[in-house]
């Protein structure tokens, strides 16, 4: 689904439930009056029957903070929702999530992640594509201590996420602002069965409407997901485009 907002900023969506029939992937985009938006995508962790409600939750929490405040304060706020595990009859659903935000008078989108949830920026005129987080995993962390190690270990461990929204903190959820005219956001079912092809299909459809680009990309995680073993997670995919230079009008005082 392709949304405009007030400033010009165009949302499109693409999602797959995962071979368990039950989605722990959510997005919400929320725009205040001044132009500002901020998009989050969350994908929950598990496949119990209420993941796919709090993972809309957490993603809408985020994103009206995320707006407000600013990204990372957005993410801490949906943290604080789900800090506590919950009675062992009914425990908390946990989740990770990335989100950006666009304010209409900065050329900078800010982006904010926790886990494994990751996000590109995009230059459809000089074709640049940069991955703009680093999953907070298991195996990059084993990648860093130990360089030399054992490939297949550290890519064993690839899904193994270090940090979670509920255990997230100021001094864990990570920042990074970067001026680029289109981002996308992806849960790891979306970019981890296309690897380095991710950046590859990007800049195939980089000058694609942001539905189109969404899709495409859904499209190619699936179909390489199809060939890779193991049952297939849920895959999101959401693309927020700022035109470059687009005049942006404030509002007219209220009287």
């Amino acid at each position: 689904m392709t949304i405009t907002h007030p400033a010009g900023v165009r949302t499109a969506v693409a999602t797959a439930t995962g071979g368990s029939g039950i989605t722990g992937d959510a997005t919400y985009i929320h725009t205040l009056a001044d132009g500002t938006s901020a998009a989050c995508l969350v994908d929950g962790i598990g496949h119990s029957p209420w993941i796919t409600n709090r993972a809309a939750f957490l993603a809408e929490v985020a994103a009206r903070i995320g707006a407000t405040r600013g990204p990372v304060l957005g993410l801490l706020a949906a943290a604080d929702t789900i800090s506590d595990p919950g009675p062992p009859s009914l425990p908390e659903e946990d989740a990770v999530a990335v989100i950006a935000t666009v304010h209409p008078d900065r050329p900078e989108v800010a982006v904010a992640w926790t886990g494994d949830c990751a996000a590109w920026g995009i230059s459809p005129t000089t074709g640049e594509v940069a991955c703009l987080t680093a999953d907070q995993s298991m195996g990059r962390f084993l990648r860093t201590v130990n360089p030399g190690g054992p490939p297949e270990v550290a890519a064993h461990h690839d899904r193994w996420v270090r940090v979670s929204l509920a255990r997230s903190s100021i001094a864990t959820v990570m920042e990074v602002e970067a001026d680029f005219p289109l981002v996308v956001l992806a849960s790891d079912g979306a970019y981890q069965p296309l690897g380095s092809a991710f950046a590859d299909v990007v800049r195939r459809l980089a000058h694609a409407s942001p539905q189109e680009l969404a899709d495409g990309l859904l499209d190619s995680a699936l179909a390489c997901a199809q060939q890779q073993p193991g049952e297939r997670d849920d895959a999101t995919v959401l693309v927020l485009a700022v035109p470059e230079g687009a005049p942006w009008r404030p509002l007219s005082p209220r009287r």
